[in-house]
């Protein structure tokens, strides 16, 4: 018999997921959302119930995915513990990155299982392809019974499972950040500085796109340290300084995030040892100011 899945939420986490784990043969049986709209509008492609009030279809599930905000999914659960919604042998999921598996302990009171799944994966809209998921790796936080659950249901999406330690997950979301949300935020720091060179924003993007696409190229190829280009690859002291001094007469806070990355990549090339010691450490004072 397929399993069947409610969904709690309905953003772009939500509508991701159930696209794939419907295509891979799990039936979609129910979502809930605070906003009737959005429930409405991602139950009708499955044909599937909806509600505002999700203890009233989560008992139809065979698993419950919570994919509200992480602010909510205490809340939410508690909730539906109090009003008696979880039943015995129920498998209950939430896909925070930073959040464990024991937020959800109250189920467990009431005998179901707790799990932590989370995709290491940007869903930016809400659309989806076929297959998308496939070769990403989702991070798994539970009991042994449940985990194993977990890689069952992630090897069906083609997806790689693992296995986060406890207590890791708060660092393991941070590094995330790092890689997906701060990128975003230094590209668009670049083309606001673009656009103060008198270049149009779509030009800007148009011009940036191949670099970034080469350096992404290049860390995958040959590993971070051999991807570094640049003044502090060089030693080039005087670029530094001629950046720095542009950023502080923008009196933005530009001029702190260039020094703290570069430093970053100064301790990068320290430890490799390709630039004379006297030039790191005079980058180092400059950067130190």
């Amino acid at each position: 018999m397929k399993k069947r899945i409610v969904f709690i939420g309905a953003g772009k986490v939500a509508w991701h997921l159930s696209y794939a784990l419907n295509k891979k043969g799990y039936v979609i049986s129910g979502i809930s959302s605070r906003n009737r709209l959005s429930a409405k509008r991602l139950a009708s492609e499955f044909r599937a119930n909806w509600t505002t009030k999700p203890e009233k279809i989560v008992k139809d599930a065979d698993i419950l995915f919570i994919t509200t905000p992480d602010a909510e999914i205490k809340s939410v659960v508690k909730k539906l513990c109090s009003k008696g919604a979880i039943k015995k042998k129920q498998l209950v999921i939430h896909t925070s990155g930073l959040l464990e598996a024991k937020v959800l302990d109250c189920v467990k009171k009431l005998g179901a299982l707790s799990l932590s799944i989370h995709p290491c994966f940007s869903f930016a809209d809400r659309s989806y392809k076929v297959d998308e998921v496939k070769g990403v790796f989702f991070a798994l936080e539970g009991t042994k019974e449940t985990v194993k659950m977990g890689k069952t249901i992630v090897h069906k999406l083609g997806g790689k499972p693992f296995v986060i330690e406890k207590g890791k997950k708060p660092l393991y979301h941070l590094a995330l950040v790092f890689a997906s949300n701060f990128f975003v935020g230094i590209e668009d720091m670049a083309i606001e500085l673009l656009l103060e060179c008198g270049i149009g924003k779509k030009d800007a993007i148009e011009l940036i796109k191949p670099l970034i696409d080469v350096t992404e190229k290049n860390i995958w190829k040959n590993g971070a340290l051999k991807a570094l280009t640049g003044p502090v690859k060089r030693g080039d002291m005087e670029t530094l300084k001629k950046h720095l001094i542009l950023l502080v007469k923008q009196k933005r806070s530009f001029d702190k995030i260039y020094k703290e990355v570069s430093k970053h990549l100064l301790r990068m090339i320290e430890k490799n040892g390709e630039v004379e010691k006297h030039k790191i450490e005079a980058m180092k004072k400059i950067l130190s100011v």
